[in-house]
């Protein structure tokens, strides 16, 4: 508990620090915390006082902190399915829909392309080769729609038109990143075709659930606790309770917990004031505490060492390279394609697609524990998070006025509404 309590206050403090530089610096807080755990890491602290940071991070204390950061993941997840603006992906605009189905599978096409390449050279720890290809694949083809969201908001256009474009893109790409995530899981994970078949049927059954008699039990008991505030605290217990039971659900069935805690977010009543305040008390201890040791664990598991020599490092720009080719150049494309987009707005457009943020660290680090990813190819795909990540800001600042009066879309102005509605009251920070 000793070195627990050295470790964790160490690791909060200096990801505070990173935090706050990076907003200083026109970039979000995850940006900044990543670079912290980079610091901490063997890359930075490691190569330059070894000593101080094995005594830091002692091997006895790794697991105990790796136990923290999944905990953390469990409950962002929870608040990234709550975020995720379900009456907008329903009725999205056709330029939504298309800029976010071509945002995530061209990438993900070109990605498995790259995976061929890349396999001659760095291949996995013991997963097939269909499961590396799907992953490699869905690690290009990834979108941060949380911190997209944060993005547009310092930027004000998270109500605009151009804003609620991008953010029913990304969410149609998030929901369909998470999907296809689930058939990789179960692929990697099962012992046969037959396992990794009933896993996703497993867990269609589980949506279907959640969606169907879940979500209007939950509206009629937050509807009868709102009313009555002597209940509100055992509610509050109960859907935490839900949170935990649904990602050991889907854990048992072969996949992972973060897709239940996601499942249980997407359900709630988010207009609740007794479900939003659970989520401001489950998110403080979330962002300030729980987030910080993931990244920290990202940092200790991220290596630049192994990538070594010229040719390493070649690698890692070129997959830089390929990604933002793959989804910037797609969502650009893409934008101007479906019309009424001009060639600036198209380039904002691209640029929000090719935000990665911690989203994508999530999923490199599901490929470190199912032994998809070698720790080189982790490294790159880190590198590739954090750059593409800290380029949509700028990109932003360039092309986008800093307050974008409301105009009219192709679509009609239906998409202004969508966002009042739909985009209201972000929950992440």
């Amino acid at each position: 508990m000793f070195r627990l309590l050295i470790a964790a206050s160490v690791v909060i403090a200096v990801a505070a620090l990173g935090g706050a530089v990076a907003r200083r610096c026109g970039q979000p807080a995850v940006v900044g915390e990543l670079v912290a755990g980079f610091v901490l890491g063997p890359s930075v602290l490691g190569a330059l006082a070894p000593q101080v940071q094995h005594s830091l991070f002692p091997a006895s204390v790794l697991p105990q902190l790796d136990l923290l950061a999944q905990l953390g993941v469990v409950f962002f997840m929870f608040l990234v399915g709550a975020e995720l603006p379900s009456g907008l992906l329903r009725r999205s605009t056709r330029t939504g829909l298309v800029i976010g189905h071509a945002s995530t599978a061209i990438p993900f096409l070109i990605g498995i392309s790259m995976a061929l390449w890349l396999h001659h050279r760095y291949p996995s720890n013991g997963a097939g080769m269909t499961a590396y290809l799907l992953f490699i694949g869905l690690s290009f083809a990834i979108t941060a729609f949380p911190v997209l969201a944060r993005i547009l908001a310092e930027r004000r256009m998270l109500h605009s038109p151009l804003g609620v474009t991008g953010m029913a893109a990304a969410g149609i790409g998030d929901a369909t990143g998470w999907s296809l995530l689930v058939v990789v899981i179960a692929i990697v994970r099962g012992t046969s075709v037959t396992s990794a078949v009933l896993a996703v049927a497993y867990m269609a059954a589980f949506v279907v659930i959640m969606m169907l008699i879940v979500r209007p039990l939950l509206a009629r008991t937050l509807q009868w606790a709102d009313r009555r505030p002597s209940v509100r605290d055992g509610v509050s217990a109960g859907l935490i309770c839900l949170v935990l039971v649904s990602a050991l659900a889907t854990d048992r069935m072969g996949v992972h917990t973060i897709f239940g805690a996601f499942m249980a977010g997407v359900v709630m009543p988010r207009q609740s004031p007794l479900f939003r305040e659970m989520a401001g008390k489950i998110q403080g201890i979330t962002v300030w505490v729980m987030l910080p040791l993931f990244f920290a664990i990202v940092g200790l598991r991220t290596q630049l060492n192994t990538l070594s020599g010229t040719t390493a490092w070649l690698t890692c720009l070129a997959v830089l390279v390929v990604a933002v080719v793959a989804k910037f150049g797609s969502g650009t494309v893409a934008a101007l394609a479906v019309g009424g987009h001009s060639r600036r707005e198209s380039v904002a457009i691209g640029a929000m697609m090719n935000c990665r943020g911690l989203t994508e660290l999530i999923v490199l680090n599901l490929g470190v524990e199912l032994g998809v990813l070698t720790p080189a190819l982790f490294a790159m795909f880190v590198c590739m998070a954090l750059v593409t990540t800290a380029m949509t800001g700028p990109i932003l600042r360039r092309v986008v006025p800093k307050q974008q009066p409301p105009a009219a879309t192709p679509d009609g102005p239906a998409s202004t509404s969508l966002a009042k509605e739909d985009l209201d009251a972000p929950l992440l920070s």
